[in-house]
């Protein structure tokens, strides 16, 4: 079995304890909708930000940080962290887990590779061009939001900004699972993605497709709903839909998750689950690919809730939590695929890992986690997994209880 994935990363360079609060962060924050201030939750590209501050990003990461260095650099990107995870849960199956994309030939290259080498996951398709690699500035302030934490993004595109349809090679399209991860931060590929959805159904793939905010088409045209391709249509061929509260919002056109939820299920989405940070995860399948379930929510951890909690003074942030879900969830639909149980896939059990998934990276800095063994990841995301089995026992049965 394959999973290949294409979408965004990038290297994260992350600042901890930033207070969002802080005057002369106040001064940075954005004031209305799409005028190039920061976001809390929210991602803004790097030249955006000069334009909004009239400051170049040096002068405004000494402001923001303090002159600070980074608490920590480490691979990011909705595609490449959710695939690193996959090949984590799923290291000792004969799964192969593979990512395509593009990368400059600069040092920030050089220190991504270093960081892959250390994980199972197939780079050969990951190519080196001419051109700057892609990055971002993460500012994490854990007291936000009553406690609960928040991140805000600066992000350059770099190399991602000129990947094109045509630099996809075929055998992307000859895996069992295709991951379309964040693709808004590949505008040539997110524009372009009622070709790639129709190929991978045409290839008999399964297509799973992962949001970010959108800031390119929520600046071009602000009033209007994000388009996801050329066409609602894509919807269709989408057998799994990931994305989260505000992007279901903007994706949609409208103003609360049930409504967002109607809006997929009228466009006739296969299956989607709908992520709120601390709050429950909504899910819907129709009964296609995974098994049928009505528009439903799973709660989040409390056994993650709890750790946190109890060591509050425990420098951590929320980076990554969403792309770790995603790997949970492609990793548990991958390994009901491979075990060929009877039945469809069971969604409640794929989410379950994907909350599992998203909490444990609250426990460390950045999306990516290096392990010391492989394995080990595994072991401790499977222990979380455990005590959800014993938090939703009442509400919900699951089909596989680990990844051996």
């Amino acid at each position: 079995m394959n999973i290949s994935g294409i979408g965004c990363s990038l290297i994260d360079y992350l600042y901890t304890n930033i207070n969002f609060n802080d005057p002369s962060i106040i001064n940075f924050l954005s004031k209305k909708k799409n005028d190039g201030g920061l976001i809390p939750g929210g991602l803004v590209f790097t030249g955006e930000l000069e334009k909004y501050t009239g400051k170049k990003i040096d002068e405004i990461l000494k402001i923001i940080t303090k002159n600070k260095e980074p608490k920590a650099i480490n691979l990011g990107g909705p595609a490449i962290v959710a695939l690193v995870n996959c090949s984590q849960l799923l290291n000792s199956l004969k799964i192969k887990v593979k990512y395509y994309g593009q990368m400059g030939n600069d040092k920030t290259a050089e220190y991504i590779k270093s960081i892959l080498n250390k994980t199972q996951l197939d780079i050969t398709s990951y190519r080196l061009i001419q051109g700057v690699t892609p990055s971002t500035y993460v500012f994490s302030d854990p007291k936000y939001d009553n406690n609960h934490g928040e991140r805000m993004f600066v992000n350059n595109l770099g190399t991602s900004e000129n990947i094109t349809i045509q630099d996809i090679p075929q055998d992307f399209f000859d895996s069992n699972i295709l991951l379309f991860g964040a693709t808004a931060l590949l505008p040539n590929i997110h524009d372009n993605l009622s070709i790639l959805l129709k190929k991978g159904k045409k290839s008999g793939s399964i297509n799973i497709l992962t949001t970010v905010y959108d800031f390119r088409n929520s600046k071009i045209n602000p009033d209007k709903k994000w388009p996801l391709g050329d066409s609602d249509d894509n919807y269709k061929n989408i057998d799994l839909l990931i994305t989260d509260y505000e992007e279901a919002l903007n994706l949609s056109s409208c103003s609360s998750i049930n409504k967002a939820a109607g809006f997929f299920i009228k466009k006739h989405t296969p299956a989607f689950i709908i992520t709120q940070g601390v709050n429950p995860v909504y899910l819907y399948s129709n009964g296609n690919l995974f098994n049928k379930i009505n528009l439903t929510t799973m709660p989040v951890s409390n056994y993650v809730c709890s750790v946190l909690k109890e060591n509050s003074n425990t420098e951590r942030d929320t980076t990554g939590c969403g792309d770790n879900f995603a790997g949970g969830v492609i990793s548990s639909t991958a390994y009901q695929l491979y075990k060929k149980k009877s039945g469809k896939i069971d969604l409640p059990t794929a989410c379950a890992w994907g909350i599992s998934s998203g909490g444990f990276a609250c426990f460390y800095l950045g999306g990516t986690y290096i392990e010391n063994k492989h394995g080990e990841k595994k072991e401790k995301i499977q222990y979380i997994f455990n005590e959800y089995i014993k938090q939703v026992k009442s509400k919900f049965k699951f089909k596989h209880y680990d990844f051996h």
